[in-house]
């Protein structure tokens, strides 16, 4: 049996045991399914109040997860569904054996024209380009377990949806067809939708050999970027906002220089995340409350103390990731934002992470920091009917002419005012 776009599956086999639906007296519906490590109870979390009651056992296995995906910390998706999500939409599914929680698959109904019915994970499907790796979380020994159990309760509800998408991470490795059920493993269909790739620098464990593991062109543009910053006479510095008033305060500075950036002609085109309202509502409260959590901070190269290149780092329980950034374009050639993610990296060294994630999308200005390219994969399941195969056909096609055209704009050079391509 292999996986494909547009492949029937078939009969994908038996799960490892009947699954046993359980009523509860608070009305949350569990479902039990058997494993050969104890079984595993899925409870269905479908309020905010839920959701919260959740936040403790979430973190400790966040913690205990040992990821490396910032997106996957519980307090930036439960940010992330009270911004986006309508209460009657939450379909997160929390997976425990024993009274442990083992696993987090943080979906969501969504509803499409025509009467169509999507599953989606928290920060994916709308405003994802603020969350760049939605996933199911689960403890490295129960990663295939949980999602097995997942897309069993999943297919179980089948009547509900018309199809899901689930991304996975490179740990997680491939979709395997024997985790669909009934109806859907008859009936149904699964593509891979796509991969998303990033660059990941890995960090020594001494902190001190950081600056030695870099490539040579790295070390010349450091140095360079120092020079020019030095001739300008002016006193400069990188300031690490870390604290959640700090964070706070420095936003919109942050909003400023990204602004700025996505605005900078003679350079491929960055999307101003911060344009919409909601967007930058959204991470008005999320990054100070990730910095709460001590899992963001915002880094300012400062000259004369005013902020001249921001970069926001988000911090896994492994690795530390880099998110938006922004920079003043009379300060452009001097290379700072460079230098904010040259700190990053000896932050996250000094902290004990194992990896700096420089973010989705390979391009020649990450590839020089790394060539080590992580790629997460990701699946689309179909439903059995025709109608669900017929709406995800067109839909399909049209992410896919709206996806070429989004790219044909990035990659389109901007021009200033007078038609120029320099800043």
């Amino acid at each position: 049996m292999r996986i494909g776009p547009g492949v029937s599956l078939g009969s994908a086999g038996p799960a490892p045991g009947p699954e046993v639906r359980r009523a509860e007296p608070d009305g949350a519906q569990r479902t039990v399914h058997p494993g050969s490590q104890g079984e595993l109870t899925i409870r269905h979390v479908r309020t905010f109040a839920e959701l919260e009651e959740l936040l403790v056992p979430w973190r400790q296995l966040y913690e205990r997860s040992g990821s490396r995906n910032p997106y996957a910390a519980p307090e930036w998706l439960l940010e992330w569904a009270r911004h986006f999500v309508a209460e009657p939409e939450l379909d997160v599914l929390a997976v425990s054996r024993r009274e442990r929680l083992v696993g987090v698959a943080p979906g969501y109904r969504r509803r499409l024209g025509a009467g169509l019915r999507t599953v989606q994970l928290l920060g994916a499907g709308r405003h994802d380009e603020l969350t760049e790796l939605p996933g199911v979380l689960a403890e490295p020994a129960d990663g295939r377990a949980v999602l097995r159990a997942v897309v069993g309760d999943w297919c179980a509800r089948q009547s509900g949806w018309d199809w899901l998408d689930l991304p996975l991470s490179a740990e997680q490795g491939w979709f395997e067809p024997e985790w669909l059920t009934g109806e859907v493993a008859r009936h149904g269909l699964v593509r891979h939708k796509t991969t998303r790739p990033s660059v990941v620098l890995p960090l020594p464990a001494a902190p001190e050999d950081l600056r030695h593991a870099l490539k040579r062109n790295v070390r010349e543009s450091l140095r360079s970027a120092r020079s020019r910053l030095d001739r300008s006479g002016r006193r400069w510095a990188v300031t690490a906002h870390q604290s959640e008033p700090q964070v706070r305060l420095v936003l919109p500075e942050l909003a400023r220089l990204h602004a700025a950036r996505a605005a900078l002609p003679g350079r491929r085109r960055h999307t101003d995340v911060l344009a919409s309202a909601a967007q930058r509502a959204f991470l008005g409260e999320v990054l100070p409350r990730m910095a709460r959590a001590g899992r963001a901070t915002i880094l300012t190269l400062d000259v004369e103390d005013r902020p001249v290149a921001a970069q926001v780092v988000l911090s896994a329980p492994q690795a530390d990731y880099l998110g938006i950034s922004g920079v003043d374009p009379d300060w452009w050639h001097s290379s700072p934002v460079t230098l904010l993610q040259l700190a990053a990296a000896e932050r996250a060294a000094e902290r004990g992470q194992g990896e700096l994630n420089l973010s989705l999308g390979p391009d020649v200005a990450k590839l020089r920091w790394s060539e080590q390219v992580v790629q997460q994969p990701e699946f689309t399941v179909c439903g059995p009917r025709l109608r669900s195969r017929g709406g995800y056909t067109a839909y399909a096609a049209a992410a896919a002419v709206a996806g070429v055209r989004r790219e044909a704009v990035r990659h389109r050079i901007r021009k200033d005012a007078t038609g120029g391509g320099t800043p």
